[in-house]
Order: structure tokens, then C-alpha cells, then sequence
């Protein structure tokens, strides 16, 4: 009976043993986490975890009753510290060794790591799990003030979770706007009115050149010579994809764990799926999103291809965040270089901005207009061409499909 092996705890993970079963795989599946619970999903962290509206049942992605009717062995806290791709064996913290057919990494990615005088104080969070959520609960209370370090999606949204929570809350951030890496100029500065019209202070081409406080942070000084007094530091400067078990068996590594359009490494017998995969497409180029529908998506086809089904993966690159009331979502190529871009202007506030780029729609962004971005994953499927301007024109969008 074949045997496959799946490394993570997360979307991907619950995903891809989920998959195996629902398309008929009657082998064993053994899925090995480091934390020591259930798998669960991460976005809900930073706002209904973070606000006490969702405690760990409700992020549970594989309960334990489901773990026993899908025929799953977790092994929970534990960590795979080696490869033996020879022998297509994991070595595991403990000792214990797994033996494989086929194996997926889907071991995600950590927070970047602040340096300097912020680190190792006490009062210093970052948020990637579960257990970082609580702590970081813990100790918000209305009337204490919050600084996020970076104008990232998890900076900004413990931000806005901050304020609906009664605490004070600024932003720091090196770059000129937020979100800097993602989003347009005009989306970033709408982005940027939403919070501080909520009362959060935005310090934007922005470093922190001084800390005071000795084991806690009780003060920053900024670039600019002004000084925050803070209880709550939150660092949000990217993450790094956990590709060390992969490098250190020697599979390809670029911006993650390289993988071919059939989600397989260098290793035909290994595949990676998740934010922890760079997949390289036909230009050589390689693609890794963190997002919980990519980390979906791939999983499953991932999960599929490990069964033999041998399908190239596009790309899932529909994203979305929760701020304050806001929900912003995106997808596709949302630049407007070399392309067109038009806007429709809803109320309150609301838009959205379409892009396209050889004669047809390629990317959208859906400010406070979730109802329009199930029109456009539509329009974009389909492979719509506008003739002319009704983009911006048409009354209703669903006129176009």
C-alpha cells in the first residue's frame, strides 16, 4: 500500500490530505506538524481570532472526528529535520523515521525578523500562529497603544483589529505608502484614508532610530525626531519561506521551494505546494504567493498530481483583506504599466479598478465592492475583451458577461 507524507500544519497541508481522500486514494496518509494542534487556517488570526470572535474550533480545518472517518494519522509536535531522498525516507526530531512514495512540502513560511534594538523584548509580537495570536490577545487592552512595524497586510490588519478593540494605534513604515509591493499608488493612499479617517496614525517614509525601555519597549523615537509612547509592538516586514528542509536535501531553491507547473521539485517523488513553492513558469520566471487561495488551489492539484493525474496548475491569485468595515479584495495583474486602467466609482468611498493589458481584462482591484469581484473572476475566466469604454461605463458589470 503506498504511503504519502505531508509536511505542514496549515491550508495547504489540510487541503492536499483532504483532496487525496475525496479523489479516491486508498493509501495511508501521514500529515506531520510542528505545533501541536489540529490543522487550521491562518487569515482569521489578525481579526476574529485577534477580537475573540473565533476561538481554535472555528479555524479547525481538519477536526479530530474528521481525522478518524478520512483515515488521517497527524503527528502532532513534530518536526521533520531531515530527507533521506534515496532511501524517500523523513527523518523526524524524535528519531522516528517516515518512510514515503510521495511526499509534500507544505511547510509555509515564517515572520521576517526584526534586528536591532527592538529585539527580544517583551513586549514585541509577531503573528503567524495560533499560539502568537493569544499571546498578543493577552495583552491588548482598551486605552494601550499599539505600533505596527510595517505597512504590510499584517501590520494593517492588527492595526485596524487594535482600534475596533478601544486601543490607540500608529503605523511605521520605511516605504512612501502602504502596501508598497502590492498595490497601486491611488489603492494605497484610499487604503491609507480608511485608517487614519479610524484614528491610526500613519508615519510613512518612516524608521525607528531610537528604543527606550530595557526589557519592555516603553517609547520609539522616529526619523522624524518624534516620539511614540507604545505597550505594544507588532512586527510586520514580510515572512520567509521554511525551505531549509528542502535546501538541505538538495532540491532546487529559488524564492522558495522550486517546483514545475505539476507542483513537483527537482525530486520527481517530492512536491511542494503553498506560500513554501516558487513555481516556475513557461519563462522561467518563478511565482510564489502567500495567499489562502493559492495555498487551496495548489494543494489540491498538487494532491492530484501525487495520485498521478499529471495537470498543470494555474495560478490562483484572487487575495483579500479585512480592515475595520473594508474589505478589499484583488486579483490577476492589478499594474497599469504598459495596459489601461478603468475605475468605477461606487458609493461611500467604494471602487473599483480594472486593468487591461493586450486587449483584454487581466486584474482588478475591488475596494469596499465585494460584489463585483465574483463579476470579474467571471469576466477573467471567460477571457473578456472590452470594445471600447464600458468598463467604466456599463451601469452594472453583469451586463458584460
Amino acid at each position: 500500500m503506498e504511503h504519502f507524507v505531508i509536511l505542514g500544519g496549515g491550508q495547504a497541508a489540510a487541503t492536499a490530505a483532504r483532496t487525496l481522500r475525496d479523489e479516491g486514494f486508498g493509501g495511508s496518509v501521514t500529515i506531520v506538524s510542528e505545533e501541536n494542534r489540529l490543522p487550521y487556517e491562518r487569515p482569521p488570526l489578525s481579526k476574529a481570532v485577534l477580537q475573540g470572535e473565533a476561538d481554535v474550533a472555528k479555524v479547525t480545518l481538519i477536526p479530530e472526528e474528521a481525522l478518524v472517518d478520512l483515515n488521517l494519522d497527524l503527528l502532532r509536535g513534530h518536526r521533520a529535520v531531515a530527507l533521506d531522498r534515496g532511501g524517500r525516507k523523513v527523518i523526524l526530531s524524535s528519531g522516528r523515521e517516515l518512510s514515503y512514495d510521495r511526499l509534500l512540502i507544505a511547510t509555509g513560511s515564517r515572520p521576517r525578523l526584526i534586528d536591532g534594538p527592538l529585539s527580544g523584548k517583551s513586549n514585541v509580537f509577531y503573528l503567524r500562529t495560533f499560539d502568537d495570536a493569544e499571546r498578543l490577545r493577552a495583552a491588548m487592552a482598551p486605552g494601550k497603544t499599539l505600533l505596527s512595524v510595517g505597512a504590510g497586510w499584517i501590520g494593517l490588519e492588527v492595526a485596524a483589529t487594535a482600534r475596533k478593540l478601544g486601543l490607540q494605534a500608529a503605523v511605521v513604515e520605511m516605504a512612501g505608502r502602504l502596501c508598497a509591493r502590492c498595490l497601486p499608488a491611488e489603492v494605497g493612499s484610499a487604503l491609507e484614508r480608511i485608517h487614519r479617517d479610524h484614528g491610526t496614525k500613519i508615519h510613512l517614509d518612516t524608521r525607528i532610530t531610537e528604543v527606550a525601555g530595557r526589557d519592555a519597549v516603553e517609547a520609539v523615537t522616529l526619523s522624524s525626531g518624534e516620539v511614540l509612547p507604545v505597550d505594544i509592538v507588532v512586527i510586520g516586514i514580510g515572512a520567509v519561506p521554511n525551505v531549509e528542509l528542502a535546501r538541505d536535501a538538495g532540491l532546487e531553491i529559488g524564492n522558495g521551494v522550486v517546483v514545475d507547473p505539476f507542483l513537483r521539485t527537482s525530486d520527481p517523488h517530492i512536491f511542494a505546494a503553498g506560500d513554501v513553492a516558487a513555481m516556475r513558469d513557461e519563462t522561467g520566471r518563478s511565482i510564489r504567493m502567500e495567499s489562502w487561495a493559492n495555498a487551496q488551489d495548489q494543494a489540491a492539484a498538487a494532491a492530484r498530481n501525487m495520485m498521478g493525474e499529471n495537470s498543470a496548475y494555474s495560478v490562483n491569485t484572487w487575495f483579500w483583506s479585512d480592515q475595520y468595515d473594508l474589505n478589499l479584495q484583488m486579483i490577476g495583474d492589478c499594474a497599469s504599466d504598459g495596459g489601461e486602467v478603468f475605475l468605477r466609482q461606487g458609493e461611500g468611498g467604494a471602487f473599483t479598478r480594472l486593468c487591461v493589458a493586450g486587449g483584454k481584462l487581466v486584474g482588478a482591484i475591488c475596494f469596499d465592492a465585494p460584489r463585483d469581484m465574483a463579476i470579474v473572476r467571471r469576466l477573467l475566466a471567460r477571457g473578456y475583451s472590452p470594445a471600447g469604454d464600458e468598463l467604466q461605463t456599463a451601469p452594472d458589470l453583469r451586463k458584460l458577461l
